[in-house]
Parts: structure tokens; sequence; C-alpha cells
């Protein structure tokens, strides 16, 4: 089984509970070991407050996590304004309050769209799985240590605000990968003159993933418990499908041979052909952010996922390769 499935995370567990909870109903229905079971990994932490599209790679796949770590995310969520707590989540008691309450749907419609003018500066919360000398912060804040903690620019690629009752408002936001809506939706209220905190956070989209093809975690199990393979579920991405979105080229089979065999010398006839007919799929925003300077186009043969190109600093060099069937 090598790809991704897509969890509808419920609130909770978090992101490695979700990945445990699979194991253990893998191994009750084939009877492997622990030590057989595919490997296992994610795309991109959900707070286990937090709920939505949580996505898991399998086999092969674990190997396209990192792409998935660094895509676009979306977000529903609800925040209320005059309140806040130290994480910005209900999961602890309130910290401070304000009287001060945004005056109309408008002044938040508006300080929201400045927001998306430019690159803002954000501090990760001490509340975060974030690590310092490899141990997460939140593990920290648990003890009451907090640290100083060095902020990076997060890009806001769409900010709506789509209600206010006087009181709490519902936002859908589309941002780079590590931006913190807990922090973000502190950080608006602030600038509105108050406080405010997340009540609710609904993760929709990563990259060119979605939460309407995902299932619960309870629907994966009972399916699996009823012996059905996960590459036969409709919330299962094979691996082949997983880089969807990314600007793509499609090489000829002698190309495909000779780019898995490590002859680079095909490289250049890749790269003019990468520069003449690469196409990136039209969204309104990035799903996959880059690096500045940098570029990345995935390569098929047919339908197989042969591999990724990455141009950096002008120059294109082969990023990853990935032979049929090899596992590690």
């Amino acid at each position: 089984m090598d790809g991704v499935l897509l969890i509808n995370k419920g609130e909770g567990l978090s992101s490695f509970g979700v990945i445990e909870k699979l194991q253990i109903a893998l191994r009750e229905t084939t009877g492997v070991k622990r030590r057989d079971l595919p490997k296992m990994g994610h795309g991109g932490t959900l707070d286990p407050f937090a709920t939505g599209l949580l996505a898991v790679c399998v086999g092969r796949a674990v190997k396209l996590a990192r792409y998935f770590l660094g895509s676009t995310k979306v977000y529903e969520a609800r925040m209320r304004f005059g309140e806040t707590t130290i994480p910005g989540d209900p999961t602890e008691p309130v910290s401070e309050r304000s009287d001060v309450l945004p005056p109309s749907l408008e002044a938040i419609r508006e300080m929201a769209r400045r927001m998306t003018l430019q690159p803002y500066s954000q501090t990760p919360p001490m509340h975060s799985a974030k690590k310092k000398d490899g141990k997460p912060l939140y593990e920290l804040a648990r003890q009451g240590i907090e640290i100083e903690r060095e902020a990076r620019l997060c890009r806001l690629h769409d900010f709506e605000i789509l209600g206010y009752d006087g009181v709490r408002s519902d936002l859908r936001v589309a941002c780079s990968s590590g931006t913190y809506i807990r922090t973000l939706s502190q950080d608006l209220a602030r600038l509105l003159g108050t406080v405010g905190m997340l009540e609710t956070l609904h993760r929709v989209r990563s990259g060119a993933l979605t939460v309407d093809q995902a299932w619960t975690l309870e629907q994966v199990i009972e399916a699996t418990r009823a012996g059905r393979a996960w590459d036969t579920l409709p919330c299962w991405k094979p691996f082949d499908r997983m880089l969807d979105g990314y600007a793509r080229i499609d090489l000829a089979s002698d190309e495909a041979r000779d780019l898995m065999h490590g002859k680079q010398q095909i490289l250049l006839q890749i790269v003019r052909r990468i520069q003449g007919s690469a196409v990136q799929a039209s969204h309104p925003y990035p799903l996959y952010a880059e690096e500045e300077g940098a570029e990345r186009v995935a390569l098929y043969q047919g339908p197989h996922l042969i591999g990724v190109a990455l141009r950096q600093q002008g120059a294109w060099g082969i990023e990853r390769v990935f032979p049929p069937g090899q596992s590690d």
C-alpha cells in the first residue's frame, strides 16, 4: 500500500494518535507484527482540539510527506473577541478579557484585507509542536517554561471574514505552511484594539487535497476491520496521484528509464522540455509554497510518478527519483 489516507480528524486526538489507531486496526485485522507494518507519517500536524483534513502517508508515500508539509493550507474557524487564553484556543482557562469589541463586520474585513497585502511576522506560540533542542514547545509550556521564539514571515493568500454577531466571527484563511491560526486570531484581535481566541478550527485543504475527499477515522477503522484494503477506499489517493497540483511534464519511456538508471545526461533533454511545456494548474493561490528562487516540476511516464525536478539559483537538477516498487 503506497499512497495517502485522507482522514477527517475529530476533536481530542493528536495527529500521531490517529496514526497509532490506524496501526492498531491494521495489526488486529492482518496479524502482522508492528515492525512489519508499512511506514506511516502525516503531511502536517493538526492540534488535538482542531478538526479536519489530515493526510496520512503510507509506504513509499512517506517520501512525499515533505511536499505536503510545505503545502498551502486552508482553514475555516470561529473566533471570539473580548477573551483569550494563553494558547489562543479553548483548551485552557481565559487569561485576559477586554470590554472593547470590533465595531462592525466591515472593520474586521478591512483589517483582514490589510493583513494579506504583505507577509506578516508571526511568533510561534509556546503551545505548539515546534521543537527546541529536540523537545516540543508544548512540553516546556506545560512545565511553565517560556523561551524566546524566532518570529517567521507568514503569507495569507486569502483571508475572508464570513460573518460577525458582535462577539464571534467566522473566518476562512488560505495561508503558507507553518502559520498558526490560533496566533493569527490573537494578532487580528490585537490590531483591532482588543483580545481574541479561536473557538473552533477546521482544516479543509492541504495543497491539492481537500477534506471532502476524506473519511473519519472511525469510518476507516470500521472498513479495515471489515477486511477492506485501504487502497480500495474512496479516501485513498495512490502514490502516483499525490503530487497533483504541481506543474508536470510527461517523459518518454526511454527518458524515464535513463533517469531511473541515474544517467544524468538525460537531464538536459528533460530540462529543455520542462522550460517549454510545464504548466501550473490554475488556482487563486499557490498550492505549494516554494523557497524564493526555487521551482519544482513533477515528472511522469504515463500514469506513473517518476521523480521531481528542482530549480534553484537558476539551475535545474533532479531532486528525487522514485523507481516503481521500491519502498526504501
